[in-house]
This record gives C-alpha cells, sequence and structure tokens, in this order.
C-alpha cells in the first residue's frame, strides 16, 4: 500500500484473496488515512456502474479534479475481476474503463451538459480473480 502500484492477486476459488484484502483494508489500515472501495463484478457488471460506485466516493477539489477527502488515499478492490461479459468485439467495458482510469488518471463525465474530463488523484486499485473458466473470462492483455 506504500507504493502506488497497482495489484492483482489470482489463484483458485476459496484460496482467501478476497478475504486478506478485505481483512487488510478493514482492520490493519488506518482509518483516517485510506479509505476504502468495494466493487463486485459479476456479468452484468457495466462500465458506468462501475464509474458511477467509484465517483460516489470522490469529492472535487479543484475544477477537474477529483479524489478522496484531502489527506487520504483511496484504496479500491475489485473482485472477480474478469467476471464481466465480453461483448462482441472482445472488450469487457468494466475493465475497460478502470484501464482507462489507470492509463490516463481519469475518465470523462457522462451527463449530456459536462463530458469533461475527470481527473482522479490519490487511488490506488487491487484485484483479485480467479483462472478463466466457469463463467469467468480472459481479461484483456492491456489491464494484465
Amino acid at each position: 500500500v506504500h507504493a502506488p502500484l497497482p495489484l492483482m492477486f489470482v489463484g483458485q476459488t476459496g484460496t482467501g484473496k478476497s478475504i486478506l484484502v478485505k481483512d487488510m483494508f478493514l482492520n490493519k489500515m488506518d482509518k483516517e488515512k485510506y479509505l476504502p472501495m468495494f466493487l463486485q463484478f459479476s456479468a452484468q457488471t457495466s462500465a458506468n456502474q462501475t464509474q458511477d460506485i467509484i465517483d460516489s466516493r470522490l469529492e472535487k477539489r479543484r475544477k477537474g479534479v477529483f479524489g478522496p477527502p484531502i489527506g487520504r488515499s483511496g484504496l479500491v478492490f475489485v473482485d472477480d475481476t474478469n467476471m464481466p461479459e465480453v461483448e462482441k468485439y472482445g472488450a469487457q467495458p468494466p475493465i475497460e474503463i478502470l484501464r482507462q482510469w489507470m492509463d490516463y488518471h481519469g475518465w470523462y463525465e457522462r451527463k449530456k451538459d459536462n463530458v469533461d474530463f475527470k481527473e482522479i488523484q490519490d487511488i490506488m486499485i487491487y484485484c483479485a480473480m480467479a483462472p478463466p473458466g466457469g463463467g469467468r473470462n480472459n481479461i484483456t492483455p492491456r489491464f494484465a
């Protein structure tokens, strides 16, 4: 957590990936310093839902810049990262919005009257997934 690098846990179902991260976020992290956010992906998860959940926990810092409350770092944990359905062009939109955030440090507003770029600061992402199969898909190499 001290190095702001993304991290992905991969392992068979039932090996404790999610429990380990949730325990660390909820019981071992300083709640005054870190703001945990949890997302559980499913086959029906959309990019809009993913963006809305993260946006709901952010505060405006200045024009076009958002983040957790000043003095805190956001910790986003995405469980079952490879569950979203693959669309006909091979993309998984919830993963693509996370990739956009990681590559460009933000995303665009979706409101009709405001499509400005929204820079997101002081957030780290952690993911967990099981190997492909049984409803789980391969994730795009651009995300991994």
